[in-house]
């Protein structure tokens, strides 16, 4: 069936054909009219001439090009696939620029998630969660007869889950068995099942209704697992993904499998070399696919990602040769609002603008109006003390340069929880000029 969705091939990034913006929109000047999300690229903004006001998140096109280029050679030495989540960005226009980088998918949480992707034609989704809302799984059901194209993922790891895909799928016209995996869970995971004597009864279960449901895979998150220190963290992952595979090797020969191809996923945004290189250890004798669901690294960070990829890069020589390391796309530029005192100023930023959840933010350079306009690093230390709603106390060296009214940039740590906090974000260049603006959906 073909599907008009409301999004268009443009550049640097597909433009959004049913989104506009105006002086209501966080990060956009206040007395812009109504404007077409496609049109800000050509309103000739420039970061640094104060065009748009701040605080302003602002994903730098170049890094984003990078970035890519990054986790596809990743991906092509290790010989896997990529479905990255979601989440991270909730935005369809990096979505599409995901998927036109070749992957395999776009992973997805929640109805709401799956109803964005949807809507702006995301045609294979990855549902990291269990359905257990009626509602949401007789839309998918729904969908899933609408589009034959719509090519739907998700997790099973109880009874209850199996008992309402059946209820689900009895009597429905036209019903396509659902594609499920079994997610294993581990003692300091949240959800999954415990032990592969669980895992077996499910799939056993589903294989005992063919027209309801397959088995196509097994799904598990590493990132939650916990040790004393670093090295027993790893083998703690290591073991896990290695009980995943097992588990795979065990429904396989008991022919419970019903997919087109056998599945085996991880998260891998932290440990993404680990999982690559254990699932990939698992032999089959029908067709596999090792799928990571990495999200953050469209964006990197300054910090928390940051110090993993490079814990990555040292546990892993082989990354190292690849001699292409992810770059930041994604920071916040923010104004110093007071300086109060030599050894302390304020900037106009705060809880409601930038991700805490993590670490606080990091000032990486500033404007210098004297010397027209260039970005300069900052030498000495500048720390970030506290976080209010709508300002940041920094902690500076006396001979800061840094005074009331000027631009500063911040580097942020974990992503996910700083896209969610604008509407919309301004893409730039090189030389700070707007070439777009992205659109999230949180």
């Amino acid at each position: 069936m073909t599907q008009s969705y409301p999004i268009a091939a443009a550049s640097p990034l597909a433009a959004l054909t049913d989104v506009t913006v105006d002086g209501r929109t966080k990060g956009m000047p206040g007395a812009l009219a109504s404007t077409p999300l496609a049109e800000v690229g050509g309103k000739g903004w420039n970061l640094l001439r104060h065009d748009l006001p701040l605080p302003l998140a602002v994903l730098d096109m170049d890094a984003l090009t990078h970035n890519s280029r990054w986790i596809a050679a990743v991906t092509k030495h290790y010989g896997v696939s990529l479905c990255p989540h979601g989440k991270t960005t909730m935005a369809p226009q990096l979505f599409h620029r995901q998927l036109e980088d070749g992957c395999w998918g776009i992973t997805l949480s929640t109805q709401h998630q799956v109803a964005v992707g949807r809507h702006y034609g995301v045609s294979r989704i990855f549902l990291a969660n269990q359905i257990l809302d009626p509602n949401f799984l007789a839309y998918v059901a729904d969908a899933q007869v609408q589009d034959p194209a719509f090519d739907f993922y998700f997790l099973i790891d109880s009874a209850e889950g199996v008992d309402l895909i059946e209820r689900t799928a009895k009597g429905r016209r036209g019903h396509r068995p659902f594609q499920v995996l079994i997610e294993m869970g581990h003692p300091d995971g949240r959800t999954g099942c415990r032990t592969m004597e669980e895992a077996l009864a499910l799939a056993q279960r589903v294989k005992a209704m063919p027209d309801a449901a397959v088995i196509v895979g097994i799904e598990g998150f590493e990132g939650s697992i916990r040790g004393k220190d670093t090295g027993e963290i790893e083998a703690r992952i290591v073991a896990f993904l290695e009980l995943m595979n097992e588990t795979a090797r065990q429904i396989e020969a008991r022919g419970l499998f019903g997919g087109r191809e056998i599945l085996l996923t991880a998260g891998g945004s932290g440990f993404f070399d680990l999982v690559a290189r254990t699932l990939t250890e698992a032999r089959f004798g029908s067709p596999s696919r090792v799928v990571l669901r990495s999200g953050c690294y469209i964006a990197h960070d300054a910090v928390m990602y940051a110090e993993q990829v490079a814990r990555a890069i040292e546990r892993s020589p082989e990354l190292a040769a690849l001699q292409i390391r992810p770059r930041q796309a994604l920071t916040v530029w923010a104004m110093v609002q007071s300086r109060p005192a030599d050894d302390v100023l304020y900037l106009n930023v705060g809880r409601r603008d930038v991700s805490y959840d993590a670490h606080l933010p990091r000032v990486l350079s500033y404007v210098d109006g004297s010397r027209s306009g260039a970005i300069l690093p900052l030498e000495g230390a500048h720390e970030t003390t506290m976080l209010y709603d709508q300002h940041a106390c920094v902690r500076c060296p006396q001979d800061s340069p840094l005074r009331p009214g000027m631009m500063v940039q911040l580097g942020i740590s974990h992503p996910c929880t700083t896209f969610d906090k604008w509407d919309v974000l301004a893409l730039v260049d090189r030389d700070q000029n707007v070439i777009g603006a992205v659109k999230t959906f949180f």
